[in-house]
């Protein structure tokens, strides 16, 4: 029993709803705002597990080294039904809360809305691209996919946030522009990161499908040798001038720090043959540890 629920929850992407949530609750905390209301973090934690889900369930192939793909093989017909019913309440939601705030979306810019879009359509792109439009998925071109996939999260979880605490108290948001120009760039880079890495898990099914990522073209060692090393410590510049940007004490950034440290010590400790669950429970587990240590640095530390 216990089995089947960790597996439900990694697999079925309900740990990734929890961990867009606490990342979109880091991202107002971070910059000194109150939170959002209940119904957007509803939302976020909704439509993370259904693209996810989707993404996965419509990928399930009967031949798989995948221990995620058979689990979604063998439970397809309940994640279906699971899907349709994530999928009504997302939209009844949805509705609702356009009704409600239409007003005061409208009073937002022209550039406002074209985040608002861009991200669910790089996110779409990313794997949804219709066969009349004639373009390559996203997810099928290796070198770019980590870096929108980071791209993608660092807009829904840095950007929306901040656009939507604008729209439910119908103001500006009076916000020095440099620190969320850093916060978003320190997401996107730990966010590509971490799609990186899980390419360096998925380095044999993707060289079976002849997917050019970068473990596939230069190999596993030189991928971490010269490409994730390098990100992770521009990752750590950006992380400090955010920092300083913010004036946080010495005792919150040290907080703020641990997941860092602790991707660089998952790094260097990496070895092939780990199962997905490992993926899944400790990189992407760094993934809520980081909105965790950022949530407990504003909360519990005092400047």
């Amino acid at each position: 029993m216990i089995s089947k629920f960790i597996n439900a929850f990694f697999y079925g992407n309900i740990y990734l709803g929890v961990c867009a949530v606490a990342l979109c609750i880091e991202t107002n905390l971070l910059n000194h705002l109150s939170l959002n209301i209940f119904p957007f973090y509803f939302l976020i934690f909704l439509c993370t597990i259904i693209y996810y889900t989707m993404i996965y369930a419509r990928s399930v192939r009967s031949k798989t080294f995948n221990e995620r793909s058979r689990w979604y093989l063998n439970h397809l017909s309940t994640i279906k039904t699971a899907l349709i019913v994530a999928i009504v309440l997302t939209v009844s939601s949805l509705i609702f809360l356009l009704s409600v705030n239409v007003h005061r979306l409208l009073s937002l810019s022209p550039s406002q809305f074209l985040l608002i879009s861009a991200f669910p359509i790089a996110a779409a792109w990313y794997t949804f691209t219709p066969k009349a439009l004639r373009l390559t998925k996203i997810r099928q071109v290796g070198w770019m996919k980590p870096f929108v996939v980071g791209l993608t999260w660092a807009g829904w979880v840095t950007i929306y946030p901040l656009i939507i605490w604008q729209v439910q108290r119908n103001e500006s948001l009076h916000a020095p522009l440099v620190p969320l120009a850093l916060l978003c760039l320190q997401n996107f880079l730990f966010f590509s990161i971490n799609a990186i890495i899980f390419d360096i898990k998925d380095y044999r099914t993707d060289s079976y499908y002849h997917l050019k990522t970068y473990p596939v073209i230069f190999g596993v060692k030189k991928t971490i040798r010269f490409i994730v090393l390098p990100l992770v410590l521009i990752n750590l510049v950006v992380f400090f001038l955010f920092q300083r940007q913010q004036n946080f004490s010495f005792l919150q950034t040290s907080i703020q720090l641990i997941p860092y440290i602790l991707l660089v010590l998952i790094i260097l400790r990496y070895r092939q043959g780990r199962k997905v669950l490992y993926y899944l429970a400790a990189v992407d587990g760094l993934v809520f540890l980081k909105a965790f240590c950022g949530i407990t640095s504003i909360l519990l530390i005092k400047k």
